[in-house]
């Protein structure tokens, strides 16, 4: 059985509020988010999405912030929290499943969270590590978590028609659109 997914996904596809607490059952889930802003509304819709409670069954742990308790199923941390986490237990003992999402960001903190969460991943054989992008070049990825599959998934795009009015007030313009 993989115990890695590399996931892309349209953004809005629900990658980020479906994925995580649908490996929950399992054990604990931590998800990697990069903004701080971002982990609490994901935390929130979640919670509003499953009925769950913020700071019990989904939280977050983010800069000089947590919400989250021993019971947490899901919890959103960013980069740094993630891999303070990493140093101070390298097996990430808490956890069942790593989520890394957004990972198209590619900051050196997520890029180093994904190597830590690799070494904790072929450490442990009940661990699993999930990582999720709208927009990622996902081959190098799977490539690096020993050739795990890469699950794509189409969806709906709509076209966009960008009309630039300059000089047309906003109600004019807006009256535009809508017919």
């Amino acid at each position: 059985a993989q115990r890695a997914l590399v996931l892309v996904a349209e953004p809005g596809a629900g990658k980020t509020t479906r994925v995580p607490p649908a490996l929950a059952p399992d054990g604990p889930v931590i998800v990697l988010q990069p903004r701080r802003a971002a982990a609490r509304a994901i935390a929130r819709r979640i919670a509003a999405e499953r009925g769950w409670t913020v700071g019990e069954d989904v939280g977050w742990h983010v800069r000089g912030e947590r919400r989250f308790s021993p019971r947490t199923r899901v919890l959103l941390a960013t980069e740094g929290i993630l891999t303070a986490r990493l140093q101070a237990d390298p097996l990430l003992s808490e956890f069942r499943t790593v989520v890394l999402d957004e990972f198209h960001e590619r900051t050196v903190h997520a890029d180093l969270g994904l190597a830590l969460a690799r070494q904790a991943w072929l450490a442990r054989h009940d661990l699993r590590l999930v990582v999720m992008s709208a927009t990622l070049d996902a081959g190098p990825v799977s490539a690096f978590l020993s050739g795990c599959p890469l699950v794509q998934v189409p969806g709906r795009q709509f076209p966009i028609d960008v009309r630039y009015l300059p000089g047309v007030p906003l109600a004019d313009a807006s009256r535009q659109a809508l017919e």
